[in-house]
């Protein structure tokens, strides 16, 4: 069974930088991108709307949602493990996906991925034990907390997610979600044979 970009089965075939390209399984991962922007921006969407009024509910399943539809769009274009990384290469350049793109992290995933481990660790570790979880606002309206006190935050005057005291760049990342939709469905829409070839 094809297992990668380069993988032997009978269709079409072009090179990337060195790498032979399989083109049918190029349209499948192409949709699989294309698929994965489309449920982070409807989440996105969801998410903005309980924005206002706020439910907190929804909001923080949606953005949950979110992020796991993007880090799908990275493990599409990156895999999980070393040995893709260059397998894919034709993909994000058929896409035009340099390797320092935004949607390439998926530490924020998966802080909510593995939220019962993080949950351990902090209790194993914090002093005060103070905790803090699903908020909206600036984390710097509180006070007398430690970075690792405050989970699940959203500050909406930097429209980023703060976990931790790390952050994750909401808007730019969406901002590059946009960008790629069109042109991931375009490309995922082409034919998966090559057109020159003679029919039978």
């Amino acid at each position: 069974m094809p297992t990668a970009l380069s993988a032997n089965v009978r269709t079409a075939h072009g090179t990337s930088k060195g790498i032979e390209v399989d083109i049918y399984l190029l349209r499948i991962f192409q949709r699989q991108v294309a698929n994965q922007c489309f449920a982070a921006l409807m989440a996105a969407e969801t998410a903005q709307s309980a924005l206002n009024p706020v439910n907190q509910d929804v909001f923080w399943a949606s953005i949950q949602n979110c992020l796991t539809a993007v880090a799908n769009i990275s493990k599409a274009l990156w895999g999980q493990a070393d040995k893709y990384v260059e397998l894919r290469r034709p993909l994000r350049d058929s896409l035009g996906v340099a390797d320092d793109n935004p949607l390439k992290p998926t530490s924020m995933r998966n802080n909510f991925e593995h939220f019962d481990e993080r949950l351990d660790d902090w209790y194993a570790t914090s002093t005060n034990h103070n905790h803090l979880d699903h908020m909206i606002g600036p984390p710097s309206t509180i006070s007398g907390l430690a970075d690792t006190d405050m989970f699940r935050v959203f500050d909406p005057t930097t429209a980023e997610l703060v976990f931790w005291g790390k952050r994750y760049p909401l808007r730019t990342i969406m901002d590059e979600v946009r960008r790629l939709h069109p042109i991931a469905h375009a490309e995922g829409s082409k034919p998966h044979w090559d057109p020159r070839a003679p029919t039978v």
